[in-house]
């Protein structure tokens, strides 16, 4: 999109597209990325639930250091 206030149309369509999901194990075969893939979030609310579950596909979620 161009930085012209008001032009919200695009000209083209877009330019790369995923054809394969993202996969977190497919080269992080550590023992922690294996505890956080098993892990279950339960105990909080839905909303929050699905945060830490896309957070944990994307390889985004790091446990706490100190409980």
């Amino acid at each position: 999109m161009s930085s012209q206030k008001g032009n919200v149309a695009r000209s083209r369509p877009q330019r790369h597209q995923n054809t394969v999901s993202f996969k977190n194990d497919k080269f992080d075969k550590s023992v922690q990325a294996k505890k956080i893939n098993a892990k279950l979030h339960d105990g909080v609310c839905q909303q929050h639930k699905e945060g830490l579950e896309r957070c944990v596909t994307y390889s985004k979620y790091k446990p706490l250091s100190k409980p």
